[in-house]
């Protein structure tokens, strides 16, 4: 009888478990909202396309990484977009450092005119030293850091003329991002720096409201430049480093050993958005050429521009702080 009891609950239990094993391998997945700043054409997206599908099969499936391009949670607000972040509306998120001066101006750092001359360079420092510290400020203004990607060097476009020379640039009404430090710059130069909306920067462009504007490759085919614009030049003035984020309230909630996973995926991806992006740059660069007159600058002609600088230094040197700028290779 005892027996027959025993063989009854040994089957009862074995129930139990195969019944919890079902459920637990058909539980939906927890969904996570991942916003990216730019649109679903550009290498950013591949990028976070990567990561999800890491993270998919890294985790059985655990988690599905739902993607948002051209901020959509944000109504297309850039900063918004940041801000959801570091509020938890957001769980992942991909962004420039550029819109991280937002909340911060040391994250001007990177972006400095000129400083950064080479992708070799910039690899150096963003794995470096350079990197490390803007990881600790990421940190310190609310948002988990997970990995570097890029943007690229950005680059200038216009309708009026071939800029060669900083003469090139007096009186050009340039559509330039809502920080302060590149408009100093482009008023440094003798320019008339405008901030637009990016979304809004094409029909700015048609329309003539601004005569030009400046970005990485990637970004310029993003929004049709080149179909309004008539000339570029490569000048690398600013290296553009982008950030990969995951908010303070879901990290906090992940176990220790997904936490790895989700790091060591978010590096994955970035070197494999990285890479892309290099070889998308170049292929756009040289397709612009059936588009608009490109003019590639000389270290001479480069080196010119940078002299023009000097003033943007002299403001934002006290701002960032020397050692976080000689982290990223500057010298006085």
């Amino acid at each position: 009888m005892v027996k027959k009891r025993f063989s009854v609950v040994t089957v009862v239990f074995a129930v139990l478990i195969m019944c919890c094993s079902v459920l637990k391998s058909e539980a939906a997945p927890q969904r996570l909202r991942f916003g990216i700043a730019v649109s679903e054409i550009s290498t950013w997206y591949k990028g976070a396309e990567r990561f999800a599908e890491l993270i998919k099969v890294r985790t059985d499936g655990r988690y599905q990484v739902d993607l948002f391009p051209s901020d959509q949670l944000a109504a297309g607000n850039i900063i918004k977009g940041l801000e959801l972040l570091r509020m938890g509306g957001t769980d992942i998120d991909m962004r420039s450092t550029l819109i991280y001066t937002t909340v911060d101006p040391k994250f001007s750092a990177p972006l400095m005119p000129w400083l950064i001359p080479s992708y070799e360079e910039a690899d150096k420092a963003m794995s470096g030293k350079g990197g490390a510290m803007i990881f600790d400020l990421v940190r310190k203004n609310g948002i988990e850091p997970l990995a570097f990607g890029e943007s690229g060097f950005r680059q200038i476009t216009n309708n009026k003329r071939v800029i060669a020379a900083p003469a090139d640039m007096n009186g050009l009404k340039i559509r330039v991002p809502t920080i302060k430090m590149y408009i100093s710059l482009f008023k440094a130069m003798k320019a008339d720096p405008t901030s637009i909306n990016f979304g809004e920067l094409f029909a700015a462009l048609q329309q003539g409201t601004v005569d030009g504007q400046e970005n990485p490759a990637d970004v310029i085919a993003s929004a049709r430049v080149q179909e309004v614009q008539k000339y570029m030049t490569l000048w690398n003035a600013s290296y553009d480093p982008i950030i990969m984020s995951a908010s303070k309230k879901f990290w906090a909630a992940l176990s220790p050993d997904d936490r790895k996973i989700f790091a060591a995926a978010a590096q994955e991806a970035m070197a494999y958005q990285k890479k892309f992006a290099r070889e998308k740059n170049a292929e756009l660069t040289k397709s612009f050429g059936e588009k608009m007159e490109i003019t590639t600058l000389t270290p001479a002609q480069i080196d010119a521009f940078r002299k023009v600088s000097a003033s943007v230094y002299d403001e934002y040197s006290p701002i960032i702080g020397n050692e976080l700028l000689e982290a990223f290779g500057y010298k006085k």
